[in-house]
């Protein structure tokens, strides 16, 4: 029985860890400078059933897009655990990403729709 080599020379499950949610932390920012640039006043002659435009986005940020986000923040840890384990790759910074990749192309395609 031959012993494994060591796999010192892979990436590093905590480094990928930290690019994976540095993307994340990104989307976030991104949606929050979306935010910025949205109206939030409402037509005077509305009344009180009208919402603005950015108190829309931001409902539609904590009921659509964080559920949203979490079942992404999921799937992208398996593919982190998945590709930590079953891949030689040897940058922390590519691993992480990589991860990142699938959730986050699903949310960009989304969102353009």
């Amino acid at each position: 029985m031959t012993l494994a080599p060591p796999r010192t020379h892979l990436a590093d499950a905590r480094s990928s860890f930290l690019v994976l949610a540095g993307w994340y932390v990104a989307a976030v920012v991104s949606f929050g400078l979306f935010l910025s640039t949205l109206s939030g006043s409402v037509p005077a002659d509305c009344g009180e059933a009208c919402d603005s435009d950015r108190s829309r986005a931001l409902l539609f940020g904590l009921y659509v897009a964080l559920p949203a986000a979490f079942l992404a923040l999921l799937v992208s840890l398996a593919t982190l655990a998945v590709l930590l384990s079953r891949t030689r790759i040897r940058s922390s910074a590519l691993v992480g990403t990589l991860s990142a990749l699938p959730p986050l192309a699903c949310g960009l395609l989304a969102a353009n729709l």
